[in-house]
């Protein structure tokens, strides 16, 4: 670390508060350390928001870290935070789960006492973080942005490979919106979909990816036959009564058959008004599209919904799956969510794959699918088609197994 950085530490050891100043003066050139027993001297300081690091003890007197997060969250703190603990591992991922539900920058979880090597290794991956994400001013968009953006056919397809667990072959692709935005350049999805939902244009953007989609098929059909495409439907999209003869109608135009378009729904999206989604659900299944469950696990009535609804494929959601070769608890809910898939003739697909002993364990669990940065990153359509031409018969090895 060259830059000074001012680093906040809260924790009612007097030894622990002297032990982190000495290990940082070790690591660190130039430091503005300042250490609180308090976790209420701490706030009253004011120098929590202009931190560039803040430890932070879970078991204090009065105010413990807990309470400490949710007023860090309240004040909307962006300081990355280092969770400190001699209590159970689970209860510091349990915290460590529950800032990130706050949005708060939770970079790392360190035990008791703090070891040189490990506060050596958090400064230089803080410093990377650093060089690699300057700040950024943030857009906002309104519903007119999109309009005018769907008008003038701004959004476009990506596509995010899909392979088979059993063959380790290249079998689909999820459809991603990306807006290419004439002045502020690629726009990620969490940057205008709750915008999208809130205007009521939906359903008009999941036509426009479709059609890309089927005119991909058409075009490179020698490429993609063998493909299916799952494409996300969005709470808002679900209202639409005819948005299933619409999708319809486009496959036939394009000679697609349905059966290779999956249509995916966020398990959280079927709470709003099920009577009236069923309706849609069961006509796109009636015109021969599979559904699937997306993110599942992460909703409240996962198995309410499972017996309600007629999907044929369940997406584990990424957090079950990131580090599931280590994470035992993460193992258990993988390995559970198979056994249930099987018996309910359901295919599982896991999303969020970055590392070869991740997939190993999916694949001795019995997953079928998987999809993450570990096979490709969502790619735009001439990426797509090269990135086929050599990876769409890849050997096994080749992926990491």
């Amino acid at each position: 670390m060259n830059n000074r950085i001012k680093v906040i530490a809260i924790d009612d050891n007097q030894l622990i508060i002297t032990q982190l100043e000495l290990l940082l003066k070790q690591v660190a050139r130039d430091v503005d350390y300042h250490g609180f027993t308090a976790g209420r001297r701490a706030l009253d300081s004011g120098l929590c928001d202009s931190a560039s690091l803040i430890f932070l003890d879970l078991n204090m007197p009065e105010i413990d870290g807990i309470e400490l997060l949710r007023i860090f969250a309240d004040a909307k703190l962006t300081t990355p935070i280092v969770l400190l603990s001699g209590e159970d591992k689970d209860v510091l991922e349990t915290a460590s789960n529950l800032g990130t539900m706050h949005n708060l920058n939770i970079i790392s979880n360190i035990d008791k006492p703090v070891s040189l090597p490990r506060l050596k290794s958090l400064l230089e991956c803080l410093d990377q973080h650093h060089r690699a994400s300057p700040t950024v001013a943030e857009k906002s968009y309104n519903a007119s942005d999109i309009r005018i953006g769907l008008d003038r056919a701004q959004f476009k397809a990506h596509y995010q490979p899909k392979v088979s667990l059993e063959s380790l072959s290249v079998i689909g692709m999820e459809i991603l919106a990306r807006w290419y935005h004439p002045f502020d350049g690629l726009v990620s999805p969490g940057d205008f979909i709750p915008q999208l939902e809130r205007a009521g244009l939906s359903a008009e953007l999941s036509l426009q990816l479709l059609t890309q989609t089927l005119a991909l098929y058409d075009t490179h059909y020698e490429q993609v036959k063998s493909l299916s495409f799952s494409l996300n439907l969005s709470a808002g999209a679900l209202y639409d009564i005819e948005l299933p003869n619409k999708l319809a109608t486009l496959c036939d135009q394009y000679s697609v058959p349905r059966k290779q378009i999956i249509l995916e729904i966020t398990e959280s999206q079927l709470l709003d008004n099920l009577p009236r989604t069923l309706e849609v659900l069961l006509r796109f299944r009636l015109k021969g599209f599979p559904l699937s469950i997306d993110d599942f696990g992460t909703g409240f009535s996962s198995f309410t919904q499972l017996n309600q609804v007629p999907f044929s494929e369940l997406k584990i959601d990424r957090s079950f799956v990131q580090n599931c070769d280590t994470d035992s608890k993460k193992q258990a809910i993988v390995s559970a969510t198979s056994d249930l898939a099987k018996k309910l003739s359901l295919k599982t697909v896991a999303e969020g794959i970055e590392h070869a002993g991740e997939l190993n364990y999916l694949r001795k669990c019995g997953i079928d699918v998987a999809q993450g940065f570990l096979f490709a990153k969502p790619l735009a359509t001439d990426a797509l088609l090269n990135w086929l031409e050599h990876n769409l018969d890849k050997p096994l090895a080749e992926w990491g197994t």
